[in-house]
């Protein structure tokens, strides 16, 4: 026995051994697909470009260097916003940016977030002119661009930008109590969007708060800028203010109420419904005996129930005693 149990014992190893084995590992907690990386991002830029008949552009260490930091911090912000100081960052990596510096140089950034790839990207930044000429600029030349992630969702960046003639950085001394290098105010920056859902009619509102942007608001619900310009019949020069209630979609079913059930019933009322009138009819005799009915049809008590299953124990107790003693006569 101890032999066969040997061999049994070898036969199973010598299988589990022989048996391929395929372990599927998990992917990591919150991870997502990667949709789009900063060269699928540059392609998608340059064939638009190609497209409407303008060169492309040309990419440059630097400006990628400005769009990655640029991601990193949407990432880690967990926002879709433009920072301060685009001009200054770009010159802090030395790059050569050409215009008035004054006035922020012949540069321009466009930024979103979301789980898209590059080709939608591109089309969502379409959606109105100054992203737009970001990328169609027969100012600008050369372009950079960045990928992050983080919070369950990517962050997509690209700056673009022309260098002087010489290729050698300007001699430029920004005025710190001067804002004309910055082409978004303080309050652009990490101001959380919450989406409204759609009323009774389907329209979807969403009232703006301090510091919002039409741009940060078309992105959180997914359209484009134009769109809302014209829902609410706004100019492309038109600004928004705090309260405004801006109509963003329209036609969209409204989020189903929860039903209510009401009891209306009291608890006596429920425990009378749950034990209908109790009826009984016993026929003891067909002829000698007259048929004994006892009926129950109280609905305002539970004592009454009670009454009638006793009187019906005991009509059926008189029943039994009167078959026994017909059998003993």
């Amino acid at each position: 026995m101890q032999k066969v149990t040997l061999s049994l014992a070898l036969v199973l190893a010598v299988s589990m051994t022989l048996i391929p084995h395929q372990v599927a590992l998990a992917a990591p907690s919150g991870s997502l697909l990667l949709q789009t990386n900063a060269n699928e991002l540059i392609t998608a830029v340059n064939s638009l470009r190609i497209a409407n008949g303008l060169p492309a552009y040309t990419v440059n260490s630097m400006l990628m260097q400005v769009a990655q930091d640029q991601a990193n911090y949407m990432a880690a912000t967990g926002q879709v916003a433009h920072r301060p100081g685009l001009t200054q960052r770009i010159l802090a990596t030395g790059y050569p940016l050409a215009g008035d510096l004054s006035q922020g140089g012949f540069r321009a950034e466009n930024i979103t977030g979301g789980n898209k790839t590059a080709d939608q990207a591109v089309q969502e930044w379409t959606g109105d002119a100054l992203h737009t000429n970001t990328m169609l600029s027969a100012n600008l030349t050369e372009i950079g661009a960045g990928v992050a992630q983080g919070g369950g969702r990517y962050y997509l960046v690209i700056d673009c930008a022309r260098p002087t003639t010489s290729g050698v950085p300007q001699v430029f001394t920004p005025n710190p109590d001067s804002s004309a290098t910055e082409s978004f105010a303080p309050s652009d920056f990490i101001v959380p969007i919450t989406t409204s859902t759609p009323d009774e009619n389907g329209l979807v509102y969403h009232e703006v708060q301090y510091g919002q942007t039409l741009w940060a608001i078309a992105i959180e619900y997914g359209i484009k800028i134009d769109e809302i310009r014209a829902l609410n019949n706004l100019g492309p020069g038109t600004d928004i203010y705090q309260g405004n209630r801006l109509l963003v979609r329209q036609g969209v079913p409204p989020s189903p109420a929860t039903p209510i059930v009401e009891n209306t019933q009291t608890p006596t009322e429920s425990v009378q419904t749950a034990t209908a009138t109790i009826f009984f009819t016993l026929t003891l005799l067909p002829s000698t005996t007259p048929t004994i009915i006892v009926e129950n049809r109280q609905n305002n008590s539970v004592a009454g129930i009670t009454v009638g299953i006793v009187l019906a124990a005991l009509l059926f107790a008189g029943m039994l005693t009167w078959m026994t003693s017909r059998r003993s006569s």
